[in-house]
């Protein structure tokens, strides 16, 4: 991750501490390593959500490309308040991504299946 990146995280870690489901956004998290996502768990069980997400952030600052990730996560997983303080974005760039994403899940829609091809 940048260091521009981790440093808005750094800034804003209290809100993100207190808001993050970090189990909530493991599935958004390609960056991370199965390893890394069951560490994320362990901690949430043991010592509570709040630890895991400080768990999750420094797994994240050490993975290059990770915050474009998790900005999407924090979007998927309804914390779209943090990410617009991290990411702002205007109008017409939210809507843009809005409509990238409606392209990838139609054309994810039109794909064969396998069920389908083992029917012919």
């Amino acid at each position: 991750m940048e260091r521009e990146h981790r440093s808005l995280i750094n800034q804003h870690l209290s809100a993100l501490v207190d808001d993050v489901i970090p189990v909530d956004m493991l599935p958004y998290l390609s960056c991370l390593t199965s390893n890394d996502k069951e560490e994320i768990k362990c901690e949430e069980t043991n010592r509570g959500p709040m630890r895991a997400t400080q768990k999750l952030l420094d797994r994240l600052i050490r993975r290059p490309n990770a915050f474009q990730e998790f900005i999407r996560a924090l979007r998927e997983t309804g914390c779209e308040h943090l990410a617009e303080l991290l990411y702002p974005q205007d109008e017409e760039a939210a809507e843009e991504d809005i409509r990238n994403e409606e392209n990838i899940e139609a054309n994810f829609h039109g794909q064969v299946t396998l069920q389908d091809v083992d029917n012919l």
